[in-house]
């Protein structure tokens, strides 16, 4: 599947879409690849996305917990 990009602005004008720079074609492995190269995690940057994430699950659980007490 090929969809088309604008590198300029697209704009809406009495029910009509137009690009105001040049139309490119791109094809649905290529934004595949853009979409794996630019999410693919380090394994430290794991480790610390998973530690931010537990942080924030404890403080979360420990904040409703004392809200509970109190």
């Amino acid at each position: 599947m090929n969809f088309l990009a604008c590198d300029g602005t697209w704009t809406v004008s009495t029910g009509s879409i137009s690009c105001d720079g040049t139309l490119v074609t791109i094809t649905s492995q290529e934004i595949a690849e853009e979409v794996n190269a630019a999410s693919a995690l380090t394994l430290e940057e794991a480790d610390v996305l998973i530690e931010a994430a537990t942080l924030l699950f404890v403080a979360v659980f420990g904040f409703l917990v004392l809200k509970k007490l109190f």
